[in-house]
């Protein structure tokens, strides 16, 4: 009984991770680009997110979400955790999300000295 209780367990988080690394919610037939001021730069894992303040259509300040890869795959594409600091000026080039919430699945990110970042999922669909 233990076994089939075990294997149950692996095999039910086994689903649960691959759901969660689905890009599902972002279009990637799609590509946008903003311009903006870094307001947090999360180094973390399961991904890493750029969090950008933009100008809104109500001349009030927006920030939107993009997601990266995690730290390693994020790493094994040029970037490290001091890339992008709070502060910077980025041009993002992004797949938006499916849902329209703000924000979007990272493509590269532009400095202003003309330094560009990307990366490449593990998966591209």
């Amino acid at each position: 009984m233990k076994i089939w209780t075990a294997l149950a367990m692996t095999l039910l988080y086994a689903g649960h991770s691959e759901a969660h690394h689905a890009e599902a919610v972002f279009d990637h037939s799609q590509t946008s680009s903003v311009i903006g001021t870094v307001k947090e730069f999360l180094w973390a894992n399961p991904h890493t997110l750029i969090y950008l303040e933009v100008p809104g259509i109500s001349g009030k300040s927006d920030v939107l979400a993009f997601e990266g890869g995690s730290a390693g795959i994020m790493r094994r594409n040029g970037w490290s955790r001091r890339s992008v600091k709070v502060g910077d000026k980025l041009t993002i080039e992004f797949h938006p999300r499916r849902d329209k919430k703000p924000g979007g699945m990272l493509i590269t990110a532009t400095l202003t000295d003309g330094t560009k970042l990307g990366w490449q999922p593990a998966t591209t669909p």
